[in-house]
């Protein structure tokens, strides 16, 4: 490992060569990490915390609240129980959802990676509703057939988020959370659960295990009442 002093005098070269040959974001990036794999630097790694997700009763909280505005309350339950991303859910159009087949298709989804994901018939029927006729177009559009901006989108959700008074941190994308926990909770595998959110490693979706307990928890609050 490299001593203290040896770390300065590799940063101030570092930074002497960024300024002479005017490297871009990229070029440094690369320089950088050569010169940690050849000096066996390593950066340390900045724990994160866990993110907050609703619970059922949350989600019937912030549902019944939503459903005042029909628009709403649709696009946030549509988000809860398919675990789109916001500019996913913004992108969809209606001729990639398959009502005959119980799924729709993310094009051209995070990574520029399509993906299938089922829906629900109950959310299917909803969706059918508010289309009102409409089979071509975006899905959750404006007025005028455009689509919303994701401020927009995302500032009419906290809204009503922010209607709930949780004491938890949640957010527009903590709907995508409670997706992937909802799943775990009912038995889904990892695997699947990463096909479904389009995640490219299954570090990232198994970060939920840490999040829903799932069938850990049913088996120790048995066991714990077996034992009261």
């Amino acid at each position: 490992m490299a001593s203290d002093k040896s770390k300065e005098k590799i940063a101030d070269q570092i930074s002497s060569i960024v300024l002479q040959h005017r490297l871009t974001p990229t070029e440094f990036r690369h320089i950088s990490k050569r010169v940690r794999e050849k000096c066996k630097l390593q950066i340390p790694k900045v724990s994160k915390p866990l993110p907050d997700f609703m619970n059922p009763a949350e989600i019937y909280t912030l549902l019944e609240k939503a459903n005042n505005n029909p628009f709403d309350g649709l696009i946030i339950e549509f988000m809860i129980f398919t675990g789109l991303r916001l500019s996913e859910t913004r992108d969809l159009m209606i001729q990639n959802i398959d009502f005959g087949g119980n799924q729709l298709k993310v094009v051209s989804g995070k990574g520029g990676k399509d993906r299938y994901v089922p829906l629900t018939t109950n959310l299917q029927h909803k969706i059918k509703l508010f289309l009102n006729g409409r089979i071509r177009g975006y899905v959750f559009s404006r007025s005028d057939q455009k689509k919303y901006t994701r401020r927009a989108l995302r500032y009419r959700i906290t809204k009503q988020i922010s209607k709930c008074n949780f004491t938890k941190k949640i957010h527009t994308h903590s709907l995508r959370h409670t997706f992937a926990c909802l799943c775990l909770a009912r038995g889904m595998r990892i695997e699947d659960i990463k096909l479904m959110m389009g995640h490219s490693n299954i570090k990232t979706t198994e970060i939920y295990a840490k999040l829903e307990l799932g069938s850990i928890k049913n088996q120790f609050l048995q066991l714990m009442d077996m034992r009261g």
